[in-house]
């Protein structure tokens, strides 16, 4: 019984955490409480020249209005480049541990025999996060995540968020608490969200303070939304987008040959979906649908400023 009573307790603290941080937020940054505050926000920027113009163009010309960088991709130093020179941009980080293409390889940016446990034989990151998991030596996480994100600083980016690519350094507790901690060091929120398990977890909670971020809601398409079709998924989701902060998490390129060559025998996320990713958010229904439903949209810098560089 009393064990019982405590978990009631915690699931009640959580929700009442939840709640008084998503309103604060929105109140922090300048709108109403039941404002629908929205990030349109493209991953995997660096990975091709193809996702780096495409992007871009989404950005310039669409609705996407941020995205996030992979340091150790072939092309980061093209969107590096893009993003010294556009300083109003809303560029962040996607931390990375995996390198998923069957062809298409990465590996580490932090240059040590320490980072062996994270690379396979030819000297590249697992192509998958159970991999990670299992063999990557946690002592050495902060080290790659520390030099990926002074890479990006030295080179001139103005880094307004951290995020994680197919999630690897949120995939245990340990690795959540250095991907907080380093987010805390270099003074840069975080992608959060009330639906991460992770922060169930009374060391996770006791890590954040009123500078931290926590989203009500991150929507992805699914490889079945893909199938039935990305221009009635993405309709809905505006049309059905809940008073609170969302972050819609897309991935913009074009289907071309180096994107075709880069996914091959890769359907999911492969180039035809990042093509009509593409085609969605830079579309006129897109905008239109923006404004229709009052949809506010905002950036990770004006999260970064108003909060978690404030001085309140």
């Amino acid at each position: 019984m009393k064990n019982n009573f405590k978990l009631f307790l915690l699931i009640a603290f959580i929700s009442f955490f939840e709640i008084a941080f998503s309103q604060r937020i929105a109140e922090r940054l300048g709108y109403p409480k039941d404002a629908k505050l929205l990030i349109i926000h493209a991953d995997d920027l660096g990975v091709s020249h193809s996702e780096n113009m495409a992007s871009i163009k989404a950005m310039e010309e669409g609705s996407v209005n941020s995205a996030s960088i992979m340091v150790p991709c072939p092309w980061f130093p093209e969107i590096a480049n893009y993003a010294k020179h556009h300083t109003d941009m809303d560029f962040g980080l996607h931390l990375t541990l995996t390198s998923e293409w069957k062809y298409y390889k990465w590996g580490p940016s932090y240059k040590s025999d320490s980072m062996a446990s994270y690379i396979n034989e030819q000297g590249y990151f697992y192509d998958n996060v159970s991999e990670v998991v299992s063999k990557a030596n946690p002592d050495f996480l902060k080290a790659e995540l520390s030099t990926q994100i002074r890479t990006a600083l030295n080179a001139g980016i103005d880094v307004t968020h951290l995020d994680a690519h197919m999630g690897a350094v949120m995939a245990t507790e340990g690795f959540f608490e250095t991907y907080i901690e380093v987010g805390h060091e270099f003074k840069v929120p975080v992608l959060l969200s009330k639906g991460m398990p992770a922060l169930k977890s009374s060391k996770i909670r006791a890590m954040l303070t009123d500078k931290n971020v926590i989203l009500d809601a991150i929507i992805s398409a699914s490889p079945n939304d893909f199938e039935e079709g990305m221009e009635g998924y993405y309709s809905t989701t505006i049309n059905e987008l809940e008073p609170g902060i969302t972050c819609l998490l897309i991935h913009t390129a074009y289907d071309n040959q180096e994107m075709q060559g880069v996914t091959i025998d890769h359907p999911n996320w492969g180039a035809a979906w990042r093509q009509a990713d593409f085609d969605f958010f830079t579309s006129k229904k897109c905008a239109d649908l923006l404004k229709e439903n009052e949809i506010v949209l905002i950036t990770w810098r004006e999260i970064r400023d108003k909060i978690t560089r404030s001085q309140d």
